[in-house]
């Protein structure tokens, strides 16, 4: 049986933490997610001790971890002077030509991913092959992940899997992402964070601060543990090193079979080592209410693949698919659409997925093949629906229903469980409580098709809080929603 699980971090044990009023200076912690740690690929929580829980918490901390020693390429450095100006726009972007200022379509999407793929290439290239590893000052990242990010690249974990979970992967891996807003995107994150240490501390957390402008860009580069050598489909991949510490998931790292060469020393929980990591998977959206006008943001996901056309590993990087709305009219509870990896319903009509990419890619798209990419975690294995267990786990949010519970604060979880906090159930005849599963709620319900709908970024999910309000829409942004909110009321409580 597989079971998930993956590094832990501080963040997301206090993810679920919620504020009473809409204050900095009122945080209340709501019940912890203890008790869901590692029951999906990117919930963790209980961060080590020896770095994490006793770092100090700021919010323009480059890395929480030393740097490592006789290492002479550059380090990280937060890009957090946000600009207070959105860049002037002249004509049509790219994509936008595509569609001729009109809506994505499955017809048009390989084209409009291509096109965001050119647009942002230069820059992104620039990053992926810069060893010395400089900013870039038309790209910003998001406050408060210091003792999140690992100090070379300021990557920070993504997701955890077992062997098996994908296609032909016969060794556990850990993945690690890196997030970045170009400028228009940026001006958001200084509507809410400011730039200096007291507006930080104060964050305006409104319905008007939180949403991005039209043309806002963030993209996402997503890295596994496992070289070709573990792994077949990473063969040639592109290489970053981090340092971090590493745990049971990072198989490169612990396995004794591990092939790969230059892995470095085995790190420990409480050690950490530079190790290599391989590119995988990367993620551009785009708020684009032409395209999308219900929920006004398009998700493009690209993948490597091996055996594309090409020179280089961004050469290779081809896509995976696009989403840009929930389809709340197709529900389908079938097999097919539960049990993974699933088939692709020809039925969803916000919904593109190119079935010419590598079948790792497709081994755990969303429910009934809507798109989630393989660092995502749409899959949850094994899992619960009311008394009925799921030992192959089931297919739940892809990428645009996950992030459409972005709020403030936070009172539905990620996935469609069936409580907020997620509650958690033993495997039958089992009495080890490490194989309790999440509870989700009933496929095709009305609890699990909240998170299938295509609002726009200004609604909130809800539901509402305990005083009667509902929270604030943070606009699809689940980086300041699940990361950023967390760390700064940690900070607030802190100081308290």
């Amino acid at each position: 049986m597989k079971k998930v699980f993956t590094l832990c971090t501080l963040s997301a044990l206090l993810s679920c933490t919620t504020v009473a009023e809409h204050s900095a200076t009122s945080p209340q912690t709501s019940p912890s997610l203890q008790e869901v740690s590692n029951k999906a690929p990117f919930v963790t929580v209980a961060a080590e001790e020896s770095f994490s829980a006793l770092a100090n918490i700021h919010p323009f901390l480059n890395s929480s971890l030393p740097q490592p020693p006789m290492y002479d390429g550059g380090f990280f450095q937060l890009n957090h002077n946000y600009p207070d100006q959105y860049p002037p726009k002249t004509g049509l972007f790219p994509w936008e030509k595509v569609t001729q200022a009109s809506r994505i379509t499955q017809q048009n999407a390989l084209d409009y991913v291509l096109a965001l793929k050119d647009y942002v290439a230069k820059d992104m290239q620039g990053i992926l092959y810069d060893k010395q590893h400089p900013n870039n000052d038309d790209w910003y990242q998001s406050i408060w992940l210091g003792t999140e990010r690992e100090p070379i690249h300021g990557m920070y974990v993504g997701s955890g899997f077992p062997a098996e979970t994908l296609t032909d992967q016969e060794i556990d891996l850990t993945t690690y992402v890196y997030t970045l807003y170009d400028t228009r995107a940026a001006k958001t994150l200084g509507n809410i964070w400011g730039v200096t240490l007291d507006s930080a501390m104060n964050p305006a957390l409104t319905k008007d601060t939180t949403q991005f402008a039209e043309g806002s860009v963030i993209v996402k580069f997503s890295f596994v543990t496992p070289c070709g050598s573990d792994w077949k489909p990473m063969e040639g991949a592109a290489v970053w090193q981090i340092y971090a510490p590493v745990n049971s998931s990072n198989g490169t790292a612990q396995s004794p079979t591990s092939k790969c060469k230059g892995r470095g020393e085995k790190g420990t929980n409480e050690n950490p080592v530079i190790t290599n990591v391989y590119f995988m998977q990367f993620d551009i959206i785009v708020k684009d209410s032409l395209a999308a006008p219900d929920t006004g943001w398009v998700f493009s996901t690209l993948v490597y693949d091996k055996d594309a056309p090409g020179k280089t590993t961004w050469d290779k990087m081809i896509p995976l698919g696009a989403t840009w709305g929930g389809n709340p009219d197709v529900v389908n509870v079938s097999a097919t659409a539960l049990t993974p990896p699933v088939s692709v319903n020809p039925k969803l009509t916000e919904n593109w997925i190119n079935m010419k990419t590598p079948e790792y890619a497709r081994s755990t798209l969303g429910w009934d093949g809507r798109l989630s990419g393989p660092n995502d975690g749409a899959v949850v294995t094994p899992a619960w629906v009311n008394d009925k267990y799921y030992h192959k786990g089931i297919a739940t949010a892809g990428c645009l229903a996950c992030h459409s519970s972005a709020q403030y604060p936070m009172t539905s979880f990620l996935l469609p469980t069936s409580t907020y906090p997620p509650q958690t159930k033993q495997a039958p005849l089992s009495n080890d409580a490490s194989s309790a599963s999440l509870v989700m709620s009933e496929p095709g319900g009305k609890l699990w098709m909240q998170w299938f709908q295509s609002r726009a970024g200004t609604v909130p999910m809800g539901p509402k809080d305990a005083k009667g309000e509902l929270p604030v829409a943070l606009d699809y942004d689940m980086v300041t929603a699940f990361k950023a909110i967390p760390m700064w009321q940690a900070a607030v409580n802190a100081q308290r």
